[in-house]
């Protein structure tokens, strides 16, 4: 995987309009390495949100699966290792989810409220919505 540069913006173009990622390499190098891996490579291109969970509270919004199966399948197994929390997941942090510790793959999920019991399991922001 090859070094990003320490900050970077992504603009999403979305069904109902665009919105603007920052990431920073400082707060988590290998998540923003691998994002940008999966940018420059058009890995999300025609990707959909396919998780909104807002009720009881505004949680997350889910995204990082591939229209094409054949794309999903290569990426779902390269997995990388965590980073070190350094940010709170606060309202508009970008966040890889997991399904465990090492777990990290290409599905990202930008949180909706103030999530910072995630802080506490692992889950490292790699950037915000600017």
């Amino acid at each position: 995987m090859a070094q990003a540069p320490d900050t970077f913006q992504v603009q999403f173009t979305c069904s109902n309009g665009t919105f603007v990622v920052e990431c920073m390499r400082e707060w988590a190098p290998l998540g923003v390495d691998r994002f940008h891996e999966l940018v420059t490579s058009g890995f999300y291109n025609e990707a959909r949100f396919f998780r909104v969970v807002a009720k009881p509270r505004p949680f997350i919004v889910q995204f990082g699966i591939p229209g094409d199966p054949v794309l999903a399948a290569e990426w779902r197994a390269k997995t990388f290792p965590d980073d070190p929390v350094t940010q709170t997941n606060a309202p508009g942090t970008v966040t890889f989810a997991t399904a465990g510790p090492s777990t990290r793959t290409s599905q990202l999920f930008i949180n909706l409220g103030d999530n910072a019991f995630l802080d506490g399991q692992g889950f490292s922001p790699i950037g915000k919505v600017v």
